[in-house]
């Protein structure tokens, strides 16, 4: 059957790739940019809910692709995702009035300057600064009746937790971004909360909270006026754009998936209308490839470009997907990946599904694009080699986006990102901090695995070959970049042996991403302190409340197992206690069981 495939039909990567280059409009590919990036495409917003249908009419251009869009509601519960409420912005405006008059954020500047989610109200009064304001004593919560709360802390947490003190308005601001630049925060009310919180809640520069703490630290009196128009709407949809490639009626080949998530404020580029973007032009490119007779399918296998909300989008599709019996064998996350790395700080990198998920096939030959693409027309001095024209590296599984869910389907999935990126969410990430160039060879190196992974037996390429030598890359450059430092790649025990221990513990929750708000609603407020402190750090943060909910939902494992995981996969030991510690609160949540010999 092989060679058969082999005499009647052969794809060449290099031709696939030039194709591509060829096709892939970067003036068109600014154009989305620019038309999307004008809605304020906050969760649960009507702004949100015009930028799919401009996303469903760009699609909708291509004659080559069946493009459909699935609609759901964010007033239902979608597993462990909570409601939220419709919401949209008029405007906003902070004030400082006391002891001098300051402007501190307007929407004509940002329209961050209003949290998402916002209660509508105009509100003057003295500020109180509470810090994190997580652990709060009562006599400190006695003090905030009828004040404006000032903190860094989580806006949700904080928020409800000091709003039933009696705070009449609240600041928040982020020091983890420029001192000028305003933050991107939610608090994502649900219809409930919003019959109970009223103050409205604003966001401002670090550099202006920095100068009201100045001034209280002098003794001043410092008063704020906060005004923000806002209004909520009982009716909001969330709408999944699904455009599908294929030769013939169904994909009953399985399909492969190549996402985005098309929420965030207006004018943010890098999360995440640089994945949108690439998505639609990357789609106009293979339209026009194939319309041109360039490019050819031969193979019932889909290719799906599928568009959404972050989580509250992937999550509703996914169960819409499987209750179909979609058999989706891959996908794809394009998240952040438009940057000027000299500006931004960031390094363009290949995130991998955990080990237990890994599909080498579809990986390596991912990998084999992307490396061709960016080295392009880059030789070496002898060349003898290409060189990347980028910063590029190769990451084990970290989570943040819609790769998440895809994987709690069991679907082996990867997310390309640049990450740090010292703007990220924050008023400052804008079209300055784009590069096109970087977008363009992205687009290029996915559509073009896209269409090679649609039927990899056509490739003119030894497969088998490529994967060998995908495997022992994987293994010998993590482990070398990751291992042998001060612990060495220690193991408790092997994940293959049968361990003494009698507990095993499964997940028996629904799907989703476990949130703060989640916890602060499921947890009682000591427990939720508890849970708090244990994943105070970035790590033990995503071991506790990622990869431990993911690698149960696969596996029935002990403690040690799940520790020996933890240690395969990045390395790192992480303490019994803490494993434990995380399992009795993940037990509380109903989220996970001790499975039943």
């Amino acid at each position: 059957m092989h060679s058969k495939i082999r005499r009647s039909f052969l794809m060449k990567i290099s031709s696939i790739l030039e194709t591509l280059r060829e096709t892939f409009s970067t003036s068109e590919l600014a154009e989305y940019l620019i038309e999307i990036s004008k809605f304020h495409r906050i969760q649960g917003s009507s702004e949100l809910e015009k930028a799919s249908e401009h996303i469903y009419a760009s699609l909708k251009r291509n004659s080559t692709f069946d493009v459909h869009m699935y609609e759901f509601d964010y007033s239902k519960v979608y597993g462990l995702h909570l409601p939220v409420i419709g919401w949209d912005l008029e405007m906003c405006q902070i004030e400082m009035v006391k002891p001098f008059h300051m402007r501190l954020a307007s929407s004509i500047e940002s329209r961050l300057c209003a949290v998402a989610h916002s209660p509508p109200g105009l509100v003057e009064g003295e500020v109180i600064y509470i810090g994190k304001g997580i652990d709060l004593e009562p006599s400190t919560l006695d003090k905030l009746k009828n004040k404006i709360v000032l903190s860094y802390g989580a806006p949700y947490i904080v928020y409800t937790n000091t709003a039933n003190a009696g705070a009449s308005g609240f600041l928040f601001y982020r020091m983890n971004v420029p001192e000028n630049a305003i933050p991107y925060l939610s608090l994502f009310l649900t219809p409930e909360d919003i019959a109970k919180y009223t103050a409205p809640a604003a966001a401002i520069s670090r550099n202006a909270a920095n100068r009201i703490l100045s001034l209280l630290e002098r003794g001043e009196r410092v008063v704020i006026r906060i005004d923000i128009k806002s209004r909520y709407r009982n009716t909001a949809k969330i709408r999944v754009i699904e455009a599908v490639l294929h030769q013939g009626e169904s994909c009953d080949k399985g399909e492969l998936h190549i996402y985005a998530h098309y929420c965030h404020p207006k004018g943010e580029i890098n999360d995440n209308i640089s994945g949108v973007a690439v998505v639609l032009e990357m789609a106009s490119a293979i339209d026009r490839g194939i319309s041109r007779n360039a490019l050819k399918l031969s193979s019932k296998k889909c290719i799906a470009f599928v568009l959404f909300p972050e989580y509250y989008g992937s999550l509703p599709y996914l169960i819409k997907k499987s209750e179909e019996k979609a058999e989706i064998e891959f996908g794809v996350n394009l998240d952040m990946i438009g940057e000027k790395q000299e500006i931004t700080k960031s390094t363009l990198n290949l995130i991998l599904p955990p080990r237990f998920l890994t599909n080498e096939l579809y990986e390596s030959l991912l990998l084999k694009m992307l490396l061709n693409t960016i080295s392009y027309n880059n030789k070496s001095f002898n060349d003898v080699t290409r060189i990347n024209r980028y910063k590029f590296d190769v990451l084990p599984y970290e989570g943040g986006s819609d790769h998440d869910i895809y994987m709690q389907f069991s679907i082996p999935s990867v997310m390309i990102n640049q990450w740090p990126d010292v703007f990220y969410h924050s008023s400052e990430d804008d079209i300055t901090k784009f590069d096109i160039e970087i977008a363009r060879d992205i687009g290029i190196a996915v559509g073009a695995f896209s269409i090679a992974a649609s039927n990899p037996e056509a490739l003119e390429l030894d497969i088998n070959t490529l994967m060998k030598s995908y495997r022992e890359f994987k293994s010998s450059y993590l482990a070398i970049k990751q291992c042998f430092e001060k612990h060495g790649i220690t193991f408790t025990t092997s994940i293959n042996n049968i361990h003494a221990e009698d507990k095993r513990y499964r997940y028996v929750g629904p799907r989703g991403i476990l949130s703060l708000r989640y916890l602060a609603k499921n947890l009682t407020k000591n427990d939720f302190k508890e849970f708090i402190r244990l994943i105070d750090d970035d790590f033990t943060n995503f071991i506790v409340m990622r990869y431990i909910p993911l690698i149960l939902l696969h596996n029935t494992l002990t403690v040690t197992e799940i520790i020996d995981y933890i240690s395969l996969e990045y390395c790192r030991i992480v303490e019994k206690d803490i494993i434990l510690k995380a399992l009795e609160y993940l037990t509380k949540l109903g989220l996970v069981s001790e499975a039943v010999s």
